[in-house]
This record gives C-alpha cells, sequence and structure tokens, in this order.
C-alpha cells in the first residue's frame, strides 16, 4: 500500500495507476488461468493452478473496486468542502490616512 497523509489535494496520479495495474493483472490472472484451465480430469493439477489465479484475480478486482471507491468518496468529500464559502477576495492595504483615523498609528 502506499503512505497515507491527511493532505486532501494531494494527486490522485499515483492511486489511478494503482487502481489500473490491479485491473491488468487480474484481467491477466484471469486471462492465464482460462488458457491453463484443462480439457480432461487428467490435467487435474493445471485446474487447481488456474483456480488459484482466478482465486488471485478475484482478490485484486476487488482490491481495485475498493480503491475506486475510496478515491471517489474522498474527491466527493472534497468538492462538498470546496463548494462552501465564497471565493477569496483581496483586499486594500491600509492606507496612511486609514491607520491615523483608526488611531492606529501617530503623526
Amino acid at each position: 500500500m502506499t503512505h497515507e497523509t491527511n493532505n486532501p489535494y494531494q494527486s490522485s496520479f499515483g492511486s489511478i495507476v494503482q487502481i489500473n495495474v490491479k485491473l491488468l493483472l487480474a484481467f491477466s490472472f484471469t486471462f492465464i488461468g482460462w488458457l491453463m484451465w484443462p480439457d480432461t480430469a487428467l490435467g487435474y493439477g493445471w485446474g487447481f493452478l488456474a483456480i488459484c489465479l482466478f482465486l488471485s484475480a478475484l482478490g485484486l478486482f476487488i482490491e481495485a473496486i475498493k480503491a475506486v471507491l475510496k478515491l471517489f468518496v474522498r474527491d466527493r468529500a472534497l468538492k462538498k468542502y470546496m463548494a462552501q464559502g465564497n471565493k477569496p477576495k483581496s483586499a486594500e492595504l491600509a492606507s496612511d490616512d486609514a491607520l491615523k483615523n483608526s488611531e492606529m498609528i501617530d503623526d
């Protein structure tokens, strides 16, 4: 797993790459398991290996779906958070006259 931080603005690129790699491996394991599946009962050893590959592919697929959901929930929460409040506004610097009128500085 990757090192997680509490920074809500972190890039999603690493997570997306991780999801894609898991899905690619799941597809590859499924395809190889399908190729290894024996036609007769004499190839039971290959069948056992194929079943192991299918189960590994299922596990990787579930992990990828969990990562997608986690990323989706994080992005939705961040979007909801960013929707609160107004956009930042720039403020003018206080002039000498304004500071004198508010008695913050003397002549």
